[in-house]
């Protein structure tokens, strides 16, 4: 008989449970000899307001009938929680009935001492049988990956991770299953290979309580790290050869979507000690299911017939058609059956509308059999043809009624912006993302036709860069898995995309530029070797080739040249051949070059060229121009300073700055400007410096206080929030400062507090907040990423007018936006990040020149004396550099140490021209040598043991100079000259995040870094869908606070529902923002998982929470989704806003505060204020309507915010015209 259970405790388990049951079954007046057998089920899902439940399987309905008779009014106490028991209206399961009749009774006390012997003993688990796998919507587990053989499963706690390990397999019997066997891998020696799933890519252990065998299913949202081990010698005696492989298949990744692991244990025992290990030791989540229907993969299809298809099909519809395959949102089968349908599709409409067609189809699979975060104002309608095509047909008709409607298409206006494809490569699979927002090239602006072009990113499973370590080769991976890719090219939508080549920011997150071939507006046809020749055609005549032909023995410096081409720049204009005028660089009496990479432009030239940019990024003119420029002309970079002396439009360039002569092309492409001064902050390698080199430790940690106390401030009032946030750059996009700020200037609202203080308390606000909160607090606990006030980060420039003397700069910081102006002088450390070398922290005086006076926000450099003060600071230049100012004098050095100078290790040549193939041998080893990011970690670890003095560290200090000229010189590094510590702990502030710090191989570092690291109190948190069934925004309390303003005295309409027609067009709005949003959110989460899209509040914020192993990827990752909700926030202000004003669009600070209107023109602007605001307030209006239908829906609340945002400007602007 079958009880059903109800409020049971929170932190009950099963084995609590039955421990608490046997002392009531064991008694009289149930049968005490054998003991009655019984079972407790606890379910997936409850309402924590009632507690768990579950059931209590019982073996004969008497003993069910006396149980209820005794216990089911009073209950069972456990945990202090009475539970409560009804009889199962399920029918009952015979099979379990027979199965508690057959089995006696085992006491749950004696099964955990036998399941912590187990694994006590640290033995792996014998496998009968295992399948990697995925889950369907329903269910379904469907294997695509079996292999019959020798294999084990471990929970491996010195490593924290669970391992399969796989040796001597056997070709499996059944038919259309992916086997390998030792054989057929060609191998010498013994060699075994190895599966690691860490626990924060599992999503849980499922185990079916209704199986023939001892199972549980390992399910993950990422595939794990294949690695092969090989023993050398005869009888594989030598030191075992570790290398990154691609999966079990040799040559080939695994199949897509299968991160599951099915395992088949020999017996329960086994089984039940191993998910205990899993469950106590890595805490990873075990979940108990009636069944798990196990079915097989179909290979009846293979990918040359999808790939015949998808070159039938426009290329924008053939990317969303492999992508949607490739997610495993249909299958090759699904989508061949769609042929007809598909290629109809595209020549009844436009090729964007049928590839929006096939995205929203996907999108509705995806969703099919989830829990769907509904956005939408609309019900969905049902087709009533349930298949694939039926539904494919309604997904159609429905695209087509939409198309009549008043809907705007969202589409970033900013040219400087560009929609690029991606794909990304990790060892076992590869993942297409965009179109999606991505900042433009030279290139890309040349060219069009950006589906042509594609962005491939060579990464890790886990998000990270591919890298090697001193116990694990990557070498054979690169080879077998990237190497063809970039010799060969790659396929993608049924067209071959060859690499093209690289930004050097690009080459440093490994990603590269590939193209297609494809024909130009005129009907000349361009490919990759075109494009690369026509860069001399871009960037000098044919005559210049002689200046590309000095390279061509060089790979690296061939490719960093045509980089030049794919930096990410904004245009401004096209600077004629008389402006142009070229100069000799300074240099000091031992020939080293004082203006390295810098020259001086005319005021005239600057101002034309910051107008023209301000238009193309269509900001409102500013009064004030920046005092230098990072640019990109032709064949030259690096910066221009500002000389007021010069007269005209006249712009210098210098040999420093030319990499090669290109005098036809003459745009001016910036890529930086000093408008606005840098914070300063302090990160881990300068603590370590400032440390060893005397600076007070105390006044670190009162600024690391400091800092706490801010993160924990954002809470505590409205002008707090938005002075942090602005500090630290978040919420940029969504200007979340600047509304807070408008909040309580216009409104006079602040925060709704615990104590009773009545404000404003909106969901997505208070999670915005946190993960702000959570977000600095990280930074601050594994970055030591600690803000120091009054000091400044700046770009660096020379000396035009030589009056700085040796030992001597000129700084003074104005910040536009506060009004605030610093003239810097006295006693100031300099330095440069990344530091290292002791020397790379040096002081120096800071003077006043009238010369220099109209210079702000940069650094100017002196130009006298033997070495340039730039290349002092851990190898710096004037070509774009930005260098920290530290004004706090207890952060100085008491003493400073001569500055490093290393001896180059050479450009790599070769012996005959290189042509592409020679830079992909570069780009090869380049992948391979990366070693920037180990080089800085080894130094902190003899740093902490020693101190930065140390012989290691100094040897570590060269090699990351080397290192970092890497993808110049062409020369790496070599692994086996980097000093290392063998096994040795780490110390605990190099713990990874989400990682106890605790564990056997972390020791508590004494140094600062470790003491600032034990200060921070962090929790991992993750923001929670919105549950309640009431709107979450809050939004009485703005509406109540906008009544108060006296919109009517301001000219501006009252808080009515708006007009019908306007109405629907925000409803359209508000759907196509919450479309692309959503696109958003799955792009830039982790897993790459369809179920776990980043949350709304980490987009507003632009932040994630989900701990990487990589803090520069995360960093990378979180700059492109601010680029995207930034272009997305901006169309939806421009679509708010009314026809006429259409043209004008505003960034975060960039407000309708510098209103200058003739008298006449005082009624026309009034009301066109007006207009604009009844458009926001229409754009509010319908955000709260779908919140107040469906609550949880992912969009509407940071519309409003945008719709608030826009309505609280025109306020300010409205009591301006008074």
């Amino acid at each position: 008989m079958d009880l059903y259970m109800t409020h049971v405790a929170l932190g009950a388990n099963v084995d609590e449970l039955k421990i608490a049951f046997a002392n009531v079954l064991h008694k009289p007046p149930f049968p005490l000899n054998p003991p009655l057998n019984f079972n407790v089920v606890l379910f997936g899902k409850y309402d924590p307001r009632r507690g768990k439940v579950g059931m209590l399987n019982l073996p004969t309905t008497e003993a069910g009938t006396i149980f209820l008779n005794a216990y089911g009014a009073p209950g069972v106490t456990v945990k202090g929680r009475r539970i409560h028991f009804q009889p199962s209206i399920k029918p009952i399961n015979e099979a379990r009935v027979a199965q508690l009749n057959s089995t006696p009774w085992r006491d749950p006390l004696e099964r955990q001492r036998e399941r912590e012997r187990l694994i006590s003993e640290g033995r792996p688990y014998t496998l009968t049988e295992f399948a990697f796998g995925r889950f369907l919507a329903d269910g379904k587990f469907i294997s695509e990956c079996t292999v019959e053989g020798d294999a084990e499963v471990a929970c491996e706690m010195e490593r924290r991770e669970v391992r399969l390990t796989l040796r001597k397999q056997q070709r499996h019997s059944h038919p259309g299953d992916d086997i390998i066997s030792m054989l057929a891998m060609q191998l010498s020696g013994d060699t075994t290979i190895t599966v690691s799933y860490s626990p924060q890519v599992m999503a849980a252990i499922l185990e079916p309580r209704e199986a023939d065998s001892p199972v549980i299913f390992l399910s993950a949202n990422m595939f794990p790290v294949f690695k092969s081990e090989k023993s050398e010698g005869l009888f594989g005696t030598d030191r075992a050869t570790v290398s990154r492989i691609q999966g079990l298949i040799q040559n080939r990744p695994m199949p897509p979507g299968c991160f599951s692991l099915m395992c088949t244990f020999s017996n329960d025992s086994d089984r039940d000690a191993f998910v205990h290990a899993c469950k106590t030791r890595l805490r990873i989540r075990h979940n108990q299911r009636s069944s798990i229907p196990v079915i097989k993969g179909d290979a009846s299809y293979d990918e040359g017939d999808l790939d015949r298809l998808l070159v039938r099909l426009p290329f924008v519809v053939a990317f969303e058609l492999e992508k949607a395959v490739n997610n495993r949102v249909m299958s090759i089968r699904g989508a061949l059956s769609l042929q007809d349908a598909l290629l109809e599709l595209c020549q009844l409409h436009f090729d964007h509308d049928s590839a929006s067609i096939l995205r929203k189809f996907a999108t509705y699979l995806e969703e099919e059999g989830t829990i769907r975060r509904g956005h939408r104002h609309r019900r969905q309608r049902v087709p009533g043809d349930r298949t694939l095509a039926g539904r494919f047909k309604h997904t159609v008709n429905e695209f087509l009624e939409e198309q009549k409607k008043p809907k705007r298409r969202l589409a970033s206006s900013n040219p400087a912006a560009s929609y690029t494809y991606q794909l990304t490569l990790t060892p076992t699979r590869h993942i297409l993302e965009g179109p999606t927002v991505d900042q433009s090239n030279s290139v890309l602006r040349k060219f069009g036709n950006h589906g042509c072009f594609l962005r491939v990113s060579f990464q890790d499973e886990n998000g990270s860069k591919l890298r090697g370590d001193f116990e694990t080769s990557i070498s054979d991976l690169l080879a077998q898995r990237y190497r063809p890719i970039l010799l060969n090219g790659c396929r993608v939508a049924g067209r071959e995309y060859h690499l093209l080549g690289y930004s050097m920011s690009g080459l440093r997150e490994h990603s590269m530029w590939f193209v297609t071939p494809f024909e130009d507006a005129d009907g000349k046809k361009w490919d990759a070797e075109a494009i690369r020749d026509s860069l001399v055609c871009i960037f000098g005549r044919p005559s210049d080739v002689g200046d590309f032909t000095r390279l061509q023995h060089y790979p690296a410096r061939l490719g960093a040249r045509w980089s030049q081409a794919f930096s990410a720049t904004d245009p401004s204009i096209t600077v004629q051949p008389n402006e142009i005028r070229k100069i000799g660089d300074r240099k000091s009496p031992s020939g080293a070059e004082m203006t390295d990479g810098c020259s001086p432009i005319s005021s005239e030239l600057m101002r034309t060229i910051w107008e023209a940019y301000q238009r193309t990024r269509q900001r409102a003119s500013r009064n004030s121009h920046p005092s230098a420029l990072q640019f990109r002309l032709g064949g030259s970079k690096g910066m221009v300073v500002e000389d007021d002396t010069l007269v005209g439009k006249v712009v210098c360039l210098r040999p420093s700055q030319t990499k090669f002569e290109a005098p036809d092309n003459r745009t001016f492409d910036i890529q930086g400007t000093s408008l606005q001064p840098m914070a300063m902050f302090l990160n881990r390698p300068l603590i370590t410096l400032l440390e060893f080199l005397g600076a007070d430790c105390g006044r670190i940690t009162k600024l690391q206080d400091a800092a706490i106390n801010e993160a924990r401030s954002l809470h505590s009032s409205v002008k707090d929030a938005s002075k942090v946030l602005q500090q630290h750059g978040l919420g940029a996009s969504f200007n979340i400062p600047s509304m807070f700020s408008n909040i309580k200037k216009v409104l006079r609202l602040d925060f709704e507090m615990d104590d009773g203080r009545v404000g404003y308390r909106s969901d997505l606000l208070v999670n915005s907040l946190k993960c702000s909160e959570t977000h600095i607090l990280r930074e601050l606990k594994y970055r030591a990423h600690i803000r120091v006030p009054g000091s400044y980060t700046l770009y660096g420039v020379s000396d035009e007018w030589d009056c700085l003397e040796e030992g001597e700069i000129y700084a003074t910081v104005f910040d536009q936006k506060k009004g605030i102006r610093e003239e810097i002088e006295g006693r100031v450390a300099i330095t440069r990040s990344p530091q290292i070398h002791p020397g790379d922290v040096q002081l120096v005086n800071a003077v006043r020149r009238d010369q220099l006076k109209h210079l702000t926000n940069v650094v100017v450099f002196s130009c006298k004396g033997d070495r340039p003060l730039a290349s002092c600071l851990g190898g710096g230049d004037l070509d774009g550099d930005d260098f920290n100012l530290i004004l706090d004098p207890d952060l100085h050095p008491k003493e400073t140490w001569v500055p490093g100078a290393y001896k180059s290790l050479g450009n790599k040549k070769t012996d005959h021209p290189c042509g592409i193939s020679d830079v992909i041998d570069f780009i090869f080893d380049y992948l391979q040598s990366d070693l920037v990011g180990p080089i800085a970690i080894m130094h902190l670890r003899f740093a902490d043991l020693n101190d930065p003095g140390c012989k290691e560290c100094l040897q570590l200090a060269e090699h990351a100079s080397h290192a970092v000229d890497f993808p110049k010189t062409g020369t790496p590094v070599k692994f086996q000259d980097i000093p290392r510590l063998k096994k040795q702990p780490k110390p605990d502030f190099l713990s990874r995040e989400g990682r106890d710090p605790t564990g056997d191989n972390i020791y508590n570092s004494k140094k600062l870094l470790g003491n600032l690291f034990r200060r921070v109190p962090l929790e991992h948190w993750i923001p929670e869908e919105w549950r309640g069934v009431d709107s979450p925004s809050d939004a009485e309390a703005i509406e109540h606070a906008l009544r108060g303003v006296g919109l009517y005295g301001l000219g501006l309409p009252a808080l009515e529902r708006p007009p019908e027609e306007l109405h629907q067009e925000m409803q359209y709005l508000l759907d196509e923002y919450c479309d692309q949003l959503t696109a958003i959110g799955k792009v830039h989460t982790l897993s790459k998982n369809k179920d776990t899209p980043v949350s709304e509040a980490e987009l507003v914020s632009g932040t994630l929470m989900a701990n990487w192993s990589d803090h520069q990827r995360r960093r990378e990752m979180v700059d492109a989704m601010n680029l995207q909700t930034h272009e997305l926030v901006r169309a939806v202000r421009a679509e708010m806003r009314a026809r006429e004003d259409h043209q004008q669009d505003e960034d975060e600070d960039d407000t309708l505060d510098d209103y200058d209107y003739e008298e006449e023109d005082f009624y026309c602007e009034n009301q066109f204020i007006a207009e604009n605001f009844k458009r926001a307030w229409a754009a509010w209006y319908v955000a709260e309507e779908v919140l107040r239908e469906c609550p949880a829906s992912y969009g509407p609340q940071s519309f409003g915010f945008i719709a608030l945002g826009r309505m609280l400007e025109l306020i300010k602007a409205a009591k301006q015209l008074l």
